[in-house]
C-alpha cells in the first residue's frame, strides 16, 4: 500500500503539472489533457509491437505528445485568445474526444491493450516490494518532472515563460515572444502528459482506462493551486495517500472509495479552498 501510494503519487504529481503549465498561460482547464496521455501510450504501445524498442517508443510518445500540444495552442487556444475560459474549456473537451476517436480508429486491433515490455525483477528497500514495471514508472515519471520543472526554475528559457504566465502584456513590453512561449508552455504540458501515460503503461499496461486517471490528476492540481508549480508534487502525494489509504480503511463501509476518492477531494477543495493550498488567491474589485 506504501509503495502503490508512492509510485502513484510520483505520476499523478506529472500528470498534474501538465495541467498547470496551461492554466498558468491561459487560465484555463484543458480537458484535453487525458487523451493526449491516452494517444501517446498507445503510440508507444504500436511503436514496440512492432519491434521498434522502447526508449524509441518513448521517443515517438513524447514528440507525439509535445505535437498535439503545440497544435491545440495554435489550433483552439489562440483562436480562442480573449473569449471567456469556459469557451476553451469547451473546446478541449471536444478535442477530448477527437483524440479518442483517432486513437480506436488508428490502433485497430491494439486497442484492447497490451503491454510495453517485460520488468518481471523485484527490488526490496526495507519492507517496501517494488517491481520492475513500478521502477520503470518512478524513473520515467521522475525524468519528466525534473525536465520540466528544471527547465522552467533554472533556465533564462524558464524565467521567460514564468513571466509570460505572470504578466503577458509586461513581458511583451520587454520584446519576450509571448505567444512562441505559451505555444511551448502548451508543448510542455502536452509532453509531460505523453509521460505520464507512458508512466501510466509501464506501470499497468496500456488500456483504454489510462484517461480516467489523468482526469483523476486535476484533483492534484486543485488541490494544489492551478497557478502553483511548487505545491504540486505535494498534491500528488496527498491525493494518491487518500485513495490508497482511504479504500484500505474504508473498505468494509464504502466500498470502491479509492475509485472516487479524487473525485470527492476536487469537490472538497473547490467548496473550502478554492484557490489550493498552494494558489495565488484573486481578488476582484466591483
Amino acid at each position: 500500500m506504501v509503495k502503490e501510494s508512492i509510485v502513484m503519487g510520483v505520476l499523478y504529481s506529472v500528470l498534474a503539472l501538465g495541467f498547470n503549465l496551461v492554466y498558468r498561460v491561459s487560465k484555463s482547464i484543458n480537458l484535453a489533457h487525458p487523451e493526449i496521455a491516452l494517444v501517446a501510450a498507445y503510440a508507444a504501445l504500436v511503436a514496440s509491437m512492432q519491434g521498434l524498442g522502447f526508449f524509441l517508443a518513448a521517443l515517438i510518445a513524447s514528440f507525439i505528445g509535445f505535437g498535439i500540444g503545440i497544435l491545440l495552442e495554435r489550433g483552439v487556444a489562440r483562436p480562442l485568445l480573449g473569449r471567456p475560459p469556459v469557451a476553451l474549456i469547451a473546446a478541449t473537451l471536444g478535442v477530448f474526444y477527437l483524440l479518442r476517436g483517432v486513437a480506436i480508429e488508428a490502433t485497430g486491433s491494439y486497442w484492447s491493450g497490451g503491454s510495453l515490455g517485460d520488468f518481471g525483477t523485484v527490488y526490496r528497500i526495507g519492507a517496501v516490494v517494488f517491481t520492475g514495471s513500478d521502477i520503470a514508472a518512478l524513473a520515467v515519471a521522475l525524468v519528466a518532472l525534473g525536465l520540466v520543472i528544471g527547465i522552467h526554475r533554472f533556465t533564462r528559457l524558464g524565467v521567460a515563460m514564468r513571466a509570460v504566465a505572470e504578466n503577458p502584456y509586461g513581458a511583451a513590453g520587454y520584446g519576450l515572444p509571448v505567444r512562441r512561449l505559451t505555444a511551448l508552455s502548451w508543448g510542455f504540458a502536452g509532453l509531460l502528459g505523453a509521460l505520464g501515460g507512458l508512466a501510466f503503461g509501464l506501470k499497468a499496461g496500456v488500456s483504454p482506462g489510462i484517461d480516467s486517471y489523468v482526469l483523476k490528476a486535476l484533483a492534484a492540481s486543485l488541490l494544489a493551486g492551478l497557478d502553483s508549480i511548487a505545491g504540486i508534487v505535494v498534491g500528488g502525494f496527498v491525493l494518491s495517500f487518500t485513495e490508497q489509504f482511504g479504500d484500505y480503511f474504508l473498505h468494509n463501509y464504502l466500498p470502491g472509495f479509492g475509485e472516487v476518492a479524487a473525485f470527492i477531494v476536487m469537490l472538497v477543495v473547490l467548496l473550502l479552498k478554492p484557490y489550493g493550498f498552494f494558489g495565488t488567491e484573486r481578488i476582484e474589485r466591483l
